[in-house]
């Protein structure tokens, strides 16, 4: 999403208790759909386990490490962009920091305070400003800048890069076109394979959103619509979404598909295709969990809500929605940041999203370490083996 758009031991066992009790009622509801131990894609953990990403930039990432050193870091989440033909001229923060007014990311800096964390990294092709990068991409104008990326990110061996290639296909704000997003995609994947950089792994990005803004191409509810996008078996090692929400409670009007019914459609089209899937990007988007608020995502219009409330109303449908679907859900990212503190994410009480103060949405506060209950909710989960990776080296 980096884009212009806890208590004491008796506490934590008895969230322990409860959130396990919860998870197994939501598997009452799934055994049609049992999770096996086969393999279905590159990189997949062991065992039906989910791996845990936390992102997004490189200073939330180190106040994750630095306040809630309960949970060993297995995985992280940058970000960077192939926009030019000329290496120096692009591949921001993967050589050196870069800041988009939504935190410094700096590859150097997180790598190295989580040395054994395998790399999920959001590679930015947008198109919506003069320059149509997917056609540059797609018609070999960027192969130099292609290939110097390449060659670095397979220099992180044995560290895991999941290459998230246009992450967002499907965002009417990236301005992407079917054609030419395919194509792209491929001649990265084709680059990967030739330098035979076997610790990259491809990921193909939804960004499951419920309103194509009246252009059908971005149209998730139809029947065609992830075919129309989709590079191939061959170049796409992991299907992946975004997860804000799960229903329209954070949400002023209601948008031709529900959230929910396009994040199953992309599950389906990942067990058809036989591919494991990453949440790419996830967070409680409209809740401020230090200030203990909730507004729809439209507009900052807050309301005061409990932490149980904010649990409830979105991290406990949040990893029901996982566990119910672990036979592909096997990888897991989490924006864990303050984006009121961010000058992109700022959103001004009262004023509506996309207009001047607000310019985003309304965003907020997922921070789980900012409210003890949060995060001793959280940790009771993510740091359970049973069903979690504890480490990235696997």
């Amino acid at each position: 999403m980096m884009k212009n758009r806890l208590s004491s031991v008796m506490v934590f066992s008895f969230f322990m208790l409860v959130d396990f009790c919860a998870w197994g009622q939501s598997q009452q509801h799934t055994s049609s759909e049992v999770a096996t131990d086969d393999k279905l894609g590159k990189f997949e953990p062991p065992a039906n386990k989910v791996l845990l990403f936390i992102g997004q930039d490189s200073d939330t990432i180190s106040d994750y490490i630095s306040t809630v050193p309960e949970d060993n870091v297995e995985g992280v989440t940058l970000y960077s962009e192939l926009k030019s033909a000329h290496p120096k001229k692009t591949l921001k923060a993967m050589f050196t920091p870069d800041f988009w007014q939504s935190g410094t990311v700096d590859f150097s800096k997180t790598l190295t305070e989580s040395p054994n964390a395998a790399v999920a990294i959001g590679l930015a092709l947008d198109n919506c400003n003069q320059e149509n990068h997917e056609a540059n991409i797609a018609n070999g104008l960027y192969d130099l800048t292609i290939a110097v990326m390449v060659k670095h990110l397979k220099s992180l061996a044995p560290r895991k890069v999941f290459l998230r290639i246009g992450y967002e296909f499907d965002g009417p704000w990236n301005c992407y076109t079917p054609d030419n997003y395919k194509l792209a995609f491929q001649r990265i994947a084709k680059a990967i394979t030739k330098q035979h950089a076997e610790n990259i792994a491809t990921v193909w990005q939804s960004a499951s959103w419920p309103d194509s803004y009246g252009n059908p191409i971005y149209d998730t509810g139809l029947d065609n619509h992830l075919d129309n996008w989709y590079p191939g078996d061959e170049y796409v090692d992991w299907v992946s979404m975004s997860v804000f929400y799960r229903d329209l409670s954070q949400w002023n009007y209601v948008p031709p598909l529900t959230p929910a019914k396009g994040q199953e459609n992309i599950l389906s089209f990942a067990r058809q295709h036989k591919k494991p899937v990453m949440i790419a990007e996830s967070a409680p988007q409209g809740f401020r969990i230090a200030a203990l608020t909730n507004s729809v995502i439209q507009e900052n219009n807050p309301k005061p809500v409990t932490a149980k409330d904010i649990w409830q109303g979105w991290y406990q449908p949040y990893f029901d929605f996982i566990y119910a679907n672990n036979d592909v859900i096997r990888a897991v990212a989490y924006i864990n940041t303050h984006w009121d503190s961010q000058g992109m994410w700022q959103c001004k009480s009262g004023i509506a999203a996309g207009r001047p103060g607000c310019s985003q949405g309304n965003w907020g506060d997922s921070r789980i370490q900012a409210n003890d209950y949060i995060k001793a909710r959280w940790l009771n989960q993510v740091t359970n083996s049973d069903y979690w990776m504890q480490t990235s080296n696997y």
